[in-house]
């Protein structure tokens, strides 16, 4: 790989081992594939000529990565109602302009679903041509597991060996091979997912099935390096996925190529949890990433963007130093532009920020001007431990405060002196929906005045935006009180936005 940054660690070795086989660290080994004891499971699907595939470079994936996963326009649905990256296909033209990060990254991803079904032959081979002659390794996200009647249809992490054969085949068929490959969250759908079509298997059966995906995807590519993806929202814990891999090592005799957690933001503790799991892979032998994003009700890119990078600093800053796998990734709305590098507001800028300037990152003088409110000193009548009052000024719509209360309970943001206010949005962190009262109040020459009243429905992530035909004068705080309704008072965001 190539070596960026200051003060990333290098890894320990990966091997093949049995449970009791004690994995020393070492600050020079390099990460090896392990190799797979389990049979290629049989499918309908043969792999075509592999020819050009095996002629190609071995990429040395050793040490610490960077990925880039943008995502592709696909079809759109229920559950994506938007397109992806408008000009996805424009990163493969030998002119697009992000020749530096490009040189900086180690791996571009390409999702399962648009490499099975919905990229042209064309297409295909001009993105693994183009990924290959800017020197990354060719990555496809994958869903490993075969669902069974009873269960697994339709939920993540479930599509298993024939999806598993379309996917190599198109890929060989284009030209390329698979250097990497990320399970989709099958820990999770499988065995802690309690919804509809939940399966409940124990953990060593979701290994188990796991280890049959890897040993027939090894029979198309038998380089490859398989790795997992894995969630991090409520019950999950850090020693969640320590017990993880620990029982993947004892069902397959080997481990996973690397972890890459899909973390929970709104959980306040998020930072810790993946520190955790970061100390335990660096001892135990597998790398572990972070998939760095922003929120899917995020209102535009430069938002997205913004928060995407707060994310970044929240997480390197305290803990020294990036995760040994550092993933820019999206399935969401944003950004809308991944090209080109050198202009704010596309994805491939905010990679070259990384690289270049980290401090960088996050919200930009701009948008701090254009909302006040943004960083203020914040109180509250009462607060729910874990979703403190500051959450609603940090500009994340993945954050909320809540009063863990019902009504009448108020939160209150003190301004950086007396200021002229054209507009504020308050975002509703509420369920159920329905009817909800409301005051602004604001502090005015010390005295504490209404501005505002107003009810009606609300609804959970719906903005609610209150302009008054003269902007409010010399407001020194401003207090939102909720009066009434069917949840406790909650918000996602306030934000205040000056004449």
């Amino acid at each position: 790989m190539r070596w960026q940054g200051v003060g990333r660690l290098m890894l320990v070795t990966l091997i093949a081992c049995s449970p009791e086989v004690v994995v020393e660290t070492s600050t020079v080994a390099p990460v090896t594939s392990a190799t797979s004891t389990a049979t290629p499971t049989t499918t309908t699907t043969e792999p075509v000529t592999t020819s050009v595939a095996a002629a190609l470079p071995i990429p040395d994936l050793s040490g610490d990565l960077t990925w880039f996963a943008p995502l592709p326009p696909m079809p759109t649905d229920a559950g994506r109602p938007f397109t992806g990256s408008d000009d996805f296909m424009g990163l493969f033209s030998p002119d697009a302009r992000w020749d530096t990060v490009a040189s900086r990254l180690d791996v571009f991803k390409l999702y399962g679903e648009w490499v099975a079904y919905h990229a042209t032959p064309d297409q295909l081979r001009t993105a693994v041509e183009a990924i290959r002659d800017r020197g990354m390794a060719l990555a496809v996200e994958a869903a490993p597991l075969d669902p069974p009647p009873e269960c697994g249809n339709g939920i993540e992490g479930f599509a298993g060996s024939d999806e598993g054969a379309l996917i190599a085949n198109r890929v060989i068929e284009a030209g390329g091979r698979i250097d990497l490959i990320a399970l989709d969250e099958p820990l999770y759908f499988a065995s802690i997912y309690d919804g509809d079509q939940s399966c409940g298997w124990e953990p060593a059966m979701v290994a188990a099935e796991v280890g049959e995906f890897i040993g027939l995807m090894q029979g198309f590519f038998p380089d490859v390096l398989i790795g997992d993806i894995e969630p991090t929202p409520t019950p999950t814990t850090a020693g969640t996925y320590i017990s993880w891999l620990e029982s993947f090592r004892q069902v397959n005799g080997y481990d996973p190529a690397f972890l890459h957690l899909d973390i929970d933001w709104s959980r306040d503790e998020w930072p810790v949890t993946a520190q955790e799991i970061v100390d335990f892979g660096s001892e135990f032998g597998v790398p572990i990433g972070i998939i760095y994003t922003g929120n899917h009700s995020d209102p535009d890119d430069a938002t997205w963007l913004a928060i995407t990078g707060e994310r970044v600093k929240e997480y390197e800053e305290v803990s020294g130093q990036a995760p040994p796998h550092v993933v820019f990734q999206s399935w969401m709305d944003h950004p809308d532009f991944a090209l080109p590098e050198n202009e704010t507001g596309t994805f491939s800028n905010l990679v070259f920020t990384y690289f270049d300037d980290p401090t960088a990152l996050g919200f930009s003088a701009g948008q701090q001007a254009a909302n006040i409110a943004l960083g203020r000193p914040v109180t509250a009548s009462a607060t729910e431990p874990g979703a403190e009052a500051d959450r609603v000024v940090d500009g994340d719509a993945g954050t909320h405060w809540s009063a863990g209360a019902d009504p009448t309970q108020w939160i209150e943001i003190t301004l950086d002196g007396p200021s002229t206010i054209a507009s504020i949005r308050l975002t509703p962190a509420q369920f159920p929906a329905g009817e909800t009262s409301h005051r602004i109040l604001g502090l005015v020459d010390g005295i504490q005045v209404e501005l505002d009243a107003f009810a009606g429905p609300t609804s959970d992530g719906v903005p609610i935006v209150r302009a008054p035909t003269s902007p409010w004068e010399a407001v020194e705080a401003l207090r939102v009180e909720t009066v009434a309704s069917p949840s406790w008072a909650a918000w996602y965001e306030i934000e205040v936005f000056p004449s």
